[in-house]
């Protein structure tokens, strides 16, 4: 709301000298609507769950590399980073009128619960050039991934964590668990299509990476199923002010299995001990893992040596080891010193909430274990 009317003018006649047949008037705009969502994802709590930030999601689309003919889907869209993203990263190909159509209605597929940042997501879409995209209003995991249908060559995506869903949503999954991000992880390897080259981008809770029970069945599923080939882990506060949760990006593809995985630590930089509000994450922070990640792309398609992707920040593991670690992921970067490698408080107390997590919900299962039990007991008397 507009506080003054004198101001409300100035916007309407702002917005009134708009030309929307005007592809620099549209792309001016679409980028004061990111800059919005980046404002509403810093001042308020509820929008910044579905902003991540753009350096980031660049990234990941530019590892991904989606490809025109190929169908994005983002199963927590949000406000449609992910997705408008890979649309300006896929038109730079564009040479055909079956091209630009191909791209505006075939390509796109989102999903979002909350209804604001669908709105958001869909408007955003629409600004960055997208007349037709699937966006639809749904919370994602009420889908039985035991009866899919629509599957997907490429999945880019911030899903939440740190959530719970109930009983009746855990049933739609082989493996249940009140962890929001694990059933998501279970959704998307179920969503991607059958063929070779299907491939997904993933930005996971550093939790997800080292837990075990249901989290160590997944991620054995995952390393049999697909070709888990690039773990990126991200320093602390890389989604400041919304999240102080360590965070890493994990990219996995078909045909599995997974024999080997290039990890790569992106560094703080010197004399930074956290990314935040005032120092947030830049494009350029990301330039030395593009650059070994291009080789060992190259390596793993035999077109080059290992050599050139290892590095102070970068190093492989073999599956054979993740398998003797119980299936825990976690970059632990075999060459710093072990004082260096010692985890931050932050990382400590992200552990310890995640254990605590893990302790209510099995005393939620016990406690459900047990009101059954009764209830059997009463109806026998």
């Amino acid at each position: 709301m507009c506080a003054s009317g004198y101001n409300l003018k100035d916007v309407l006649e702002i917005i009134n000298g708009i030309d929307f047949h005007s592809q620099d008037d549209i792309f001016t705009v679409s980028q004061v609507y990111e800059e919005l969502l980046r404002r509403l994802g810093s001042e308020n709590r509820l929008a910044g769950e579905f902003y991540t930030p753009r350096p980031v999601i660049r990234f990941m689309v530019d590892i991904v590399d989606p490809k025109i003919g190929e169908t994005v889907y983002d199963p927590a869209c949000g406000s449609c980073g992910f997705l408008a993203q890979a649309y300006l990263h896929m038109k730079k190909n564009e040479r055909t009128i079956e091209d630009h159509k191909i791209l505006q209605e075939k390509t796109f597929f989102g999903q979002e619960k909350k209804p604001l940042p669908a709105l958001l997501g869909l408007m955003n879409m629409v600004l960055h050039g997208v007349t037709a995209p699937h966006i639809v209003r749904r919370n994602t995991l009420e889908e039985n991934i035991r009866a899919v249908s629509e599957r997907y060559d490429v999945v880019l995506t911030n899903p939440p964590f740190g959530g719970t869903e109930g009983r009746h949503i855990q049933s739609n999954f082989p493996v249940q668990t009140t962890a929001t991000e694990l059933l998501f992880l279970q959704h998307i390897m179920k969503k991607l299509k059958f063929q070779e080259g299907a491939r997904c981008g993933m930005v996971v809770p550093e939790g997800t990476l080292f837990r075990g029970g249901a989290f160590a069945t997944v991620k054995q599923d995952l390393l049999e199923q697909f070709n888990l080939h690039t773990v990126v882990s991200l320093p602390p506060g890389t989604f400041a002010p919304y999240s102080d949760v360590k965070t890493a990006l994990i990219f996995f593809e078909r045909p599995g299995p997974t024999e080997e995985i290039w990890y790569y630590e992106l560094r703080l930089p010197e004399g930074l001990k956290k990314f935040s509000k005032g120092n947030p994450i830049q494009d350029g922070h990301f330039d030395e893992a593009r650059e070994l990640w291009k080789a060992w792309n190259d390596y793993r398609h035999g077109k080059g040596e290992l050599q050139p992707a290892l590095s102070d920040n970068s190093w492989v593991v073999s599956v054979e080891e993740i398998k003797k670690r119980g299936y825990d992921l976690t970059a632990r970067n075999p060459n710093k010193p072990e004082a260096d490698d010692l985890p931050s408080p932050t990382e400590v107390v992200v552990s310890l909430l995640e254990k605590e997590r893990e302790i209510l919900s099995i005393v939620e299962e016990l406690n459900e274990m047990l009101g059954n039990n009764n209830n059997e007991k009463e109806e026998e008397i």
